[in-house]
């Protein structure tokens, strides 16, 4: 859709747009506004203007899968064993640590408000001795239950971000062992 270009010159001076052609372009530009809402389902593609909407609503199924950002689906496969590993939140939900584990430092990076990522200790863990950072400023990291790691089998450890204020960050996790099973009794 092309603006149309009005010419509004000073009044009464008779240099201006007579007053059909101005309400001629005025109408196309209304009809081309109408006919792309009509045709886009009343969706407006306008690309660099700020809109301030009090109430909006998306359509069913709009958000697929797809369109979710790597920070809630993507995975990341880490051979490292020692020293500090940093979890980049920001672009991965699932972290396995597939290697022989021994003393590490799993330095979560990237978390915001209500996420939950995923660790998963696939690896051996007989010599592991784990723990847990962040990059905020300031923190608290808390364990949920009373389950602690266990050496002689796979563990997922699971943290969800309470609060994400840099200066009073909240980061509660939880530690499990699976295994293989398909029958939940």
């Amino acid at each position: 859709m092309a603006s149309q270009n009005l010419n509004v010159s000073t009044a009464n001076s008779g240099q201006g747009d007579k007053l059909r052609v101005a309400f001629v372009a005025v109408k196309q530009m209304f009809h081309d506004i109408y006919g792309i809402a009509e045709s886009y389902e009343d969706a407006l593609d306008i690309s660099g203007e700020t809109f301030h909407v009090s109430t909006t609503q998306i359509e069913d199924d709009a958000v697929t899968y797809d369109k979710l950002e790597d920070r809630y689906t993507e995975k990341l496969d880490i051979a490292t064993t020692s020293g500090t590993i940093n979890l980049d939140a920001s672009s991965y939900a699932i972290f396995e640590l597939t290697g022989a584990l021994g003393s590490v430092t799993l330095n979560v990076q990237g978390m915001k408000k209500g996420q939950v990522i995923d660790i998963l200790l696939t690896g051996t863990l007989t010599s592991a001795v784990i723990e847990l950072t962040d990059d905020f400023a300031t923190s608290a990291i808390n364990k949920v239950g009373s389950t602690s790691l266990d050496t002689s089998k796979s563990n997922i450890i699971q943290i969800l971000c309470v609060d994400d204020n840099d200066s009073d960050a909240i980061l509660n996790y939880a530690i499990a062992t699976y295994e293989s099973d398909t029958n939940p009794d």
